[in-house]
């Protein structure tokens, strides 16, 4: 990141006008899509030339000739959380480190401050999952206490779930003496997140991580999942997900040739389907609201599975979540064709994104139209 630089940035906050300024932008991405990330953010954004990359964490230099829009809006499936950069805190003595970010001008503008650490390792990888950590808690508090004796009276919350277009501060732990910081607008619900990764229960026993991808998803799609309602699952067992579903209070159809979890099978709101998704009759599927797909299989054969599946007359579905498997990154450059086939099947609402759970692999929301979130939001 680099320090206080020459192009402006204008952001609305709590009813009123910042400006602020800086010439980096930063990327938080998964451990190992570094260049995929660089990749797709300079197809995306001309205005922009790679500056600094580690595992996880991606810096760019933006073209002052070329004006940023009022609010950084990154065209990347691949970004987690982003945001302008500011600088850098370097040594060993954390208080140090503290001051150094205390002399940062955007710091006192700010309502919030998340602090997180990059990932080092694949999600899932030696027990590894991204979100909160107890160096980032640390370091945290001794930055928030500092910013309330330096500018008395102020509040700011650290690592919540901000409220919607509020303005954060941002310390990523790049490496224990080695502190980058920025700011963003939470536009987005992921960049209400600190780090863009929503926290999660990693105590609770679930019956497999899929249980994460999918309360992640929920939560970025805003799908208005809701008790009652009837879901099918392909791509079942052993049955993290349906376990999510079911403490949701839905109906499930689980729909995988393999055996499910004994604990998930003799739910009473559960119904096994022990065929692979395009061997089902469509009349199973008759009823069904939300449908979710995650198969360890390419992207195309998930994609003619659920094809198959919803363009039956007598299916009605009216949005999925898809986990799609990329055996090689560069097929996140087929990602825009996948969500025209999508489209062509009545899905208009389509967004792409990968999830701080998902390992290499995107999810694909699809809705019938953007009334279905909407009507999520209100209820």
């Amino acid at each position: 990141m680099g320090l206080l630089a020459s192009v402006d940035c204008r952001g609305v906050c709590a009813g009123r006008i910042v400006e602020l300024s800086a010439d980096f932008v930063f990327v938080v991405c998964q451990a190992g899509a570094e260049a995929a990330v660089r990749e797709e953010v300079l197809r995306n954004h001309d205005e922009l030339r790679l500056a600094f990359s580690r595992p996880g964490f991606v810096t760019f230099k933006c073209d002052v000739d070329k004006k940023p829009p009022d609010r950084l809006v990154l065209k990347s499936m691949l970004a987690r959380t982003y945001g302008w950069s500011v600088g850098r805190a370097v040594g060993e003595d954390g208080d140090a480190l503290v001051r150094q970010i205390l002399d940062c001008p955007v710091l006192e503008r700010c309502d919030a401050v998340h602090v997180w650490e990059r990932d080092r390792k694949l999600p899932g990888a030696g027990g590894f999952e991204p979100g909160a950590s107890v160096l980032a808690a640390e370091v945290g508090e001794k930055i928030v206490d500092a910013v309330k004796s330096r500018f008395p009276g102020k509040e700011v919350g650290l690592n919540r779930v901000t409220k919607a277009d509020a303005l954060v501060f941002d310390v990523c732990l790049v490496e224990p003496g080695e502190w980058w910081f920025g700011f963003h607008t939470a536009s987005s619900m992921a960049l209400r997140w600190p780090g863009g990764c929503p926290r999660m229960d990693l105590e609770q026993e679930v019956v497999t991580r899929a249980y994460y991808k999918l309360k992640e998803g929920l939560l970025w799609s805003q799908l208005p999942v809701a008790a009652g309602d009837l879901c099918a699952e392909i791509g079942s067992a052993p049955g993290g997900a349906s376990q999510l579903l079911l403490e949701t209070g839905c109906e499930v159809i689980g729909v995988d040739p393999a055996e499910m979890e004994p604990v998930i099978a003799s739910q009473e709101k559960f119904k096994h389907i022990r065929r692979r998704g395009h061997e089902v009759k469509k009349r199973d599927f008759r009823g069904v609201k939300w449908l979710f797909a995650d198969i360890n299989m390419v992207p195309n054969y998930t994609l003619d599975t659920v094809s198959d599946i919803v363009a039956h007359e007598s299916v009605d579905v009216k949005g999925m979540l898809l986990t799609l498997k990329l055996t090689d990154w560069k097929m996140v450059q087929s990602v825009p064709q996948w969500m025209e086939r999508l489209r062509k099947l009545g899905f208009k609402y389509v967004r792409p994104r990968q999830l701080a759970f998902n390992r290499q692999e995107v999810c694909l929301l699809a809705a019938k139209d953007r009334f279905v979130i909407r009507s999520g939001k209100k209820r």
